[in-house]
């Protein structure tokens, strides 16, 4: 994007939000661009429950782009989408439940929700096909205890069955139910968001060029910017390392995602350094299982949205049991990561810093 010396913002008012990003604030409001995109916020329509919050609308932003990132990367990599059922689920901006099956919304859910089940709770969730009476109970009942239910913020579909709405539906309009047709036409990269991004400071505002880069993993031009250290990926191995890259890449840096059977386990947020990160995400990942003695971190595969500046990070990972690992290339360091990774038999995928960092919303 070239930098334009003036810039101006319009819109025309959509929506008025329940509140502000804090309940005390003065009301907020969401207003349109104009723009012809089928997924843009204001396409999204409100069939139940009470207004969005800001933050609500947030959540369903970063929702769309991770989504559009995970069918992006899947189409990019040869895997048909033409089928393909997606469930995520975002708690305070950031993914904490994800699934991707052929054609299967039932076990989409079942897989979305038990990635991380206390997070799921009060969670926004997003899918691309049909809510109906069986997966409406599914989305509050599976995983709960005895007669138990779910509590939702936000659920965005395609649409829902009247069964569904009542099922959903909450005191006080607490469960907001939104469709948008467009999320089940969602199959290529033409669905990615190029409108360049915007973000507020005092006194003005930041604009840069969309996060658009998608994972290539397979179909590489020379030279190849994308090296594999140790053992060659397998299908299934490709597979969860695409959907962990797209989600801890729409995650807020720094970001160690763990991903297995096309379904998240853990995506550790936020932190401050990557061993930290590391570290939250096998808490995360073991969190709620510490009574099963056969479960364990095999066949998990990693991400980073970035490079590991030391060893020290693969390690905790590794150490743990995970042996796939998909992170960026730039550190004076790397050498001593690839060793390791190696010489402990773990794969270690990298793509150069410059090509794949992923510190989208940071």
């Amino acid at each position: 994007m070239k930098t334009p010396r003036v810039v101006s913002l319009t819109g025309t008012h959509a929506l008025n939000c329940l509140y502000g990003e804090n309940a005390w604030q003065a009301e907020a409001a969401l207003y349109s661009t104009g723009s012809d995109d089928p997924l843009a916020l204001p396409c999204f329509t409100p069939v139940e429950g009470a207004a969005p919050s800001y933050n609500n609308l947030a959540d369903v932003d970063r929702l769309v782009q991770a989504l559009t990132h995970i069918v992006a990367a899947y189409a990019k990599n040869g895997f048909s989408t033409a089928q393909a059922c997606v469930a995520l689920v975002v708690k305070h901006g950031n993914l904490c439940g994800a699934a991707v099956t052929d054609s299967d919304p039932i076990f989409a859910l079942k897989q979305m929700i038990t990635g991380d089940l206390i997070a799921v709770h009060g969670g926004v969730v997003m899918v691309n096909f049909v809510i109906d009476e069986e997966l409406a109970n599914l989305l509050i009942h599976y995983g709960m205890d005895c007669e138990q239910r779910r509590l939702l913020d936000t659920i965005c579909a395609p649409s829902f069955t009247p069964e569904a709405v009542e099922i959903l539906r909450r005191k006080k309009g607490k469960c907001r139910l939104m469709i948008n047709t467009a999320l089940a036409e969602v199959r290529t990269a033409s669905a990615l968001n190029t409108t360049p991004r915007v973000r507020p400071v005092r006194g003005g505002f930041l604009l840069q060029d969309n996060y658009t880069y998608v994972l290539d993993l397979v179909n590489q031009r020379s030279p190849v910017p994308v090296v594999v250290h140790g053992p060659s990926l397998s299908p299934e191995q490709l597979f969860d390392m695409l959907l962990a890259w797209a989600i801890c890449a729409t995650s807020n840096s720094n970001t160690v995602t763990l991903v297995r059977d096309g379904a998240l386990l853990a995506n550790a947020v936020g932190q401050q350094d990557r061993v930290g990160a590391a570290t939250l995400a096998l808490w995360r990942a073991r969190r709620g299982r510490e009574q099963d003695r056969t479960w364990n971190l095999l066949n998990t595969v990693a991400a980073s949205d970035s490079f590991f500046p030391f060893r020290d990070g693969p390690a905790v990972l590794v150490e743990a049991g995970v042996k796939t690992i998909l992170a960026t290339s730039g550190s004076v360091n790397d050498q001593q990561v690839i060793d390791y990774c190696t010489s402990n038999g773990a794969t270690l995928v990298m793509v150069p810093d410059k090509l794949a960092r992923g510190f989208f919303g940071h």
